[in-house]
């Protein structure tokens, strides 16, 4: 008896977004997350306070913070690109383009911060 063939594709739309998922995921450590099972550090309810334990592990926060992060900066990729959309409408270009700058600026200053923050400069 024969299965029958199934040639069911997922859309690219789907393709992209779960490739992006999975790779923001590595990148953030997740894998070090369920490999290592790090500490669950919360910050306070005022000023956030992080403990870290070194510079060669991190905590569940960083790499939450980290994927949020990235997530942000992705967000001004996907504006900027957005803008090339609106070339006969110069000014809704330009003010989507800035924004999708400021977006993918401010993530990699605070990326950097954390990583000050943790060399505790």
């Amino acid at each position: 008896m024969r299965l029958p063939r199934v040639s069911v594709k997922p859309s690219a739309t789907v393709t992209v977004v779960l490739m992006i998922a999975v790779s923001i995921f590595l990148l953030a450590g997740g894998v070090y997350n369920i490999m290592m099972m790090p500490r669950v550090v919360l910050p306070s309810p005022g000023f956030p306070i992080f403990y870290y334990y070194g510079l060669h592990e991190q905590t569940w926060s960083e790499s939450l913070a980290a994927m949020i992060l990235f997530l942000v900066g992705l967000a001004g990729v996907f504006v900027s690109y957005r803008s090339t959309r609106y070339a006969y409408k110069p000014r809704q270009a330009a003010t989507l383009l800035l924004i999708g700058v400021a977006l993918l600026i401010i993530s990699f200053i605070l990326c950097e911060q954390m990583i000050l923050l943790k060399r505790g400069i």
